[in-house]
């Protein structure tokens, strides 16, 4: 009888042993994972989200890119500047501005996105333009003349338009 008694601590010797705190545990333990329903909409919540970001995010990028542009113009008519102090006429060819060392060669070059190129030039005034490449999206460029000023956008349908940001 003493070894029931200490068995069972302070229950009666003919009292059925408490489990249901036991019970309680095992399907607490059980119950650790999401159900599909969980997991569904989780996704759902997670895929509208993307769809309310990704648009802004696609015009940022262009943004940069397009702000890469305006810089890369900016170095053309810093070089053209040059050029005209030295010969007092500017150069239609980017790469005599690369030659002499006034423009760097990966504006020459281009990138995957812009292209680089001066449309006209005299004894007083010049065209240098970007143009917007390897898109199917995104279509147009940016000019600058002789006084510095750039212009010009690229569009995409659906999407704001872009021009460089530091003007």
């Amino acid at each position: 009888m003493v070894t029931q008694l200490r068995f069972y601590r302070h229950r009666p010797v003919n009292s059925p042993p408490r489990r249901a705190h036991a019970r309680r545990i095992d399907t607490q333990l059980a119950r650790r994972g999401m159900t599909f329903i969980e997991v569904l909409l989780v996704s759902i919540l997670m895929g509208i989200l993307f769809a309310m970001a990704a648009p802004t995010f696609v015009d940022t990028v262009e943004q940069a890119h397009a702000d890469i542009a305006g810089a890369d113009l900016q170095a053309i008519w810093g070089a053209e500047r040059f050029y005209w102090l030295e010969n007092r006429t500017y150069t239609t060819n980017l790469a005599t501005l690369e030659a002499l060392g006034l423009l760097d060669p990966a504006v020459v070059a281009g990138t995957s996105r812009y292209l680089y190129s001066i449309e006209y030039a005299d004894d007083s005034s010049f065209t240098a333009e970007a143009t917007r490449i390897n898109s199917g999206l995104w279509s147009g460029g940016f000019h600058t003349h002789e006084d510095g000023v750039i212009w010009g956008v690229v569009q995409a349908y659906g999407h704001s338009d872009i021009k460089p940001g530091f003007n």
